[in-house]
């Protein structure tokens, strides 16, 4: 059940820094979103802030509990509790801020994205939320094997020596560019997220 303390007004906005683990340099975004954003629609606008097609299984991680999507077989208790993500809100997972916790995608790949509360603040009159307000660096691309898998992808294209390099650079496309990222394109993306 959601809890029931409210220390932060429905309407303010959390200023989030969302940064992908093990990987340099980083991989930043900053979004701006509503405190009452459920944790359903936290998903669909991290999806968009990191380019990610929503291909994978996902959960939200706190040190005691876990909040993700109920699937079949979940009440037979096999695993460890997950908590219906439809039925909490960010400031359920993060009461005020320097509250920090993870946002894991893809549970193979195992992107972990470490996302912090940096502040608290009202709306702004003329800002719509959410938002991208700043970031770095492009996304690795999907099912590329994690942090090892991107290394190697990332020496591939560095390295034209590179035992994989011909295969690596036909799967990821010519277009990939690890140092690319649009603000407004991804603001736009984030903006529109459902």
């Amino acid at each position: 059940m959601p809890s029931s303390r409210k220390s932060t007004p429905p309407g303010s906005i959390y200023v989030l820094h969302a940064r992908l683990e093990g990987i340099q340099p980083p991989i930043w975004r900053e979004l701006h979103v509503q405190a009452g954003t459920s944790l359903l629609k936290l998903h669909a606008i991290l999806q968009e802030a990191f380019g990610w097609t929503n291909s994978h299984l996902h959960q939200f991680e706190t040190r005691s509990k876990i909040y993700g999507p109920r699937l079949p077989g979940d009440e037979l208790g096999f695993v460890r509790p997950i908590l219906d993500e439809r039925k909490y809100l960010l400031s359920d997972l993060a009461p005020a801020a320097r509250a920090s916790f993870s946002y894991v995608y893809d549970l193979g790949d195992n992107w972990v994205h470490r996302i912090r509360v940096k502040k608290v603040q009202p709306a702004q009159a003329r800002m719509r939320y959410p938002a991208c307000t700043a970031g770095a660096r492009a996304a690795p691309p999907e099912d590329c094997g994690g942090v090892l898998g991107y290394d190697n992808l990332l020496e591939a294209l560095r390295n034209p020596g590179h035992e994989g390099r011909a295969e690596l650079l036909e799967w990821v496309g010519n277009s990939y560019d690890p140092e690319a990222f649009d603000l407004e394109a991804t603001d736009k993306a984030v903006r529109a997220a459902r």
